[in-house]
């Protein structure tokens, strides 16, 4: 079996024969953890409230959580505010659901969300081998700790967090052998662009569970993984796994503090291929050092082009942040470029506004132990507190007017998704570097440095 199947059949619901699966087969699922935010718990509510009366229980609440992150923002936003009555019945719906239920409460805090439901779930309950399901398409980033996630409708999902388990189809496979490491300035954003021109594009992805593994794969960290498989959702995959390793089980230990047992317990559960596993999309060679900066152009996250190969584009807003980008290697990508123009006497160019949004407070509190909120803050660029923003139209960074340019380190670019402007997808080093020209540009280390001594 694939990672995707042998997820599905450890977790079949007892009576259905062995703990064997196949694309195809229609099998009752149980599920490990799951989630909503205030753009659905609403009606996850009303739809249970309606089926089983206003005193239904989960079966287990521990395993689910609430996040208040999609709209902290959005009443910030000219187009969105005369939506603030509305956003705050969902609010209230939302902890309402939660006081009835027991689930888990990422709320908001003295005006400060703890994250993007995505981000704070990787670090603190998705565990390898697991069946995750929630109320959002990117779900899918749980699969770089080596977990099996996706997003399902507020339907779908009332009924399995009452249930305990939910019905699933099992989906096809298609594997990415990483071969080789990605040189100076390229990032994993580069190489999910790249399978975005490619084979999404012939929908070579389509419905299918994307893995990552090869020996390539060990060579990029626990963030970068999770943004290849936080945009298998563009793809229009099901989902995307990642291969576990050494890296994976100490990275989760070290951001929730676990012990050594409690690390080799993680270790035990990880999921990997079997040798003659099938994958009906094919095994496809992915080398590394031969990915190169690239974009998405405005529209669609498949409209790809390497930025060699574009065409001048002059920028109004360039925004780094998201479930995509606001991870800690992310804003470690960000702080280099932006350190580096500095160093070189320059700041973010006249007439750019560059934004930096933390995906979680987790996130937040590193980066501000490394210096870098005062560095942002120094070079011009407008620092955010955790949460969805601007990625969904929703908050600060969001473009104006239809003339508007915007380079951005998000997931998606369809028309409107992030205001009526013009909107290219990048990787946070190709953000920052384009805030700091002013115009859409891959960063080369040293780049602002060697224009200084030219001059």
């Amino acid at each position: 079996m694939t990672m995707g199947e042998k997820v599905i059949a450890r977790h079949l619901v007892e009576g259905q024969g062995e703990p064997y699966v196949k694309p195809g087969d229609a099998v009752l699922v149980n599920v490990d953890a799951g989630y909503s935010h205030e753009f659905t718990t609403a009606q996850v509510h009303h739809f249970l409230t309606q089926e089983h009366g206003p005193d239904y229980r989960l079966r287990n609440p521990s395993k689910f959580a609430v996040f208040e992150d999609h709209l902290h923002y959005a009443t910030g936003v000219a187009r969105m505010a005369k939506f603030a009555d509305q956003i705050e019945t969902l609010r209230r719906l939302q902890r309402e659901f939660q006081r009835h239920t027991g689930v888990r409460d990422y709320s908001v805090r003295d005006g400060i969300s703890p994250g993007i439901c995505h981000q704070v779930a990787r670090e603190q309950f998705v565990d390898p081998g697991d069946f995750v399901q929630a109320t959002d398409s990117h779900t899918c980033m749980g699969g770089g700790n080596n977990a099996l996630a996706w997003g399902v409708g507020a339907t779908e999902y009332a009924g399995l967090a009452h249930a305990g388990h939910t019905f699933v189809r099992v989906p096809e496979s298609i594997r990415f052998e990483l071969h080789g490491e990605l040189r100076p300035g390229v990032m994993a954003k580069d190489v999910i662009l790249h399978i975005l021109d490619s084979f999404a594009k012939r929908e070579d992805t389509l419905d299918r569970i994307m893995e990552f593994g090869g020996p390539g794969l060990a060579s990029l960290s626990m963030d970068e993984r999770a943004t290849l498989t936080n945009m298998a959702t563009e793809c229009s995959a099901a989902s995307g796994v990642c291969e576990a390793d050494d890296r994976t089980f100490q990275w989760i230990a070290s951001k929730r503090g676990l012990s050594k047992a409690a690390a080799d317990a993680l270790r035990a559960r990880a999921v990997a291929p079997d040798p003659d596993a099938r994958y009906d999309g094919g095994v496809h060679r992915i080398a590394l050092d031969e990915i190169v900066p690239r974009v998405a152009q405005p529209g669609d996250p498949t409209y790809g082009k390497t930025i060699d190969a574009l065409e001048p584009v002059k920028i109004d807003i360039a925004y780094g942040g998201s479930c995509t980008a606001g991870k800690d290697d992310d804003l470690d990508a960000y702080a280099h470029v932006v350190a580096e123009a500095e160093r070189a006497g320059r700041r973010v160019a006249p007439g750019v506004s560059f934004y930096i949004q933390f995906g979680s407070e987790a996130v937040q509190r590193v980066a501000k132990s490394k210096g870098y909120v005062s560095l942002f803050e120094r070079m011009g660029v407008h620092v955010l507190n955790p949460g969805c923003g601007a990625c969904i139209g929703c908050g600060p960074g969001v473009s104006d007017t239809r003339e508007q340019v915007t380079v951005s380190a998000i997931n998606r670019n369809f028309q409107g998704r992030s205001g009526p402007g013009k909107l290219y997808l990048a990787s946070p080093m190709t953000v920052a570097a384009s805030a700091i020209e002013g115009h859409v540009v891959a960063y080369e280390p040293g780049m602002f440095l060697r224009e200084e001594a030219r001059r």
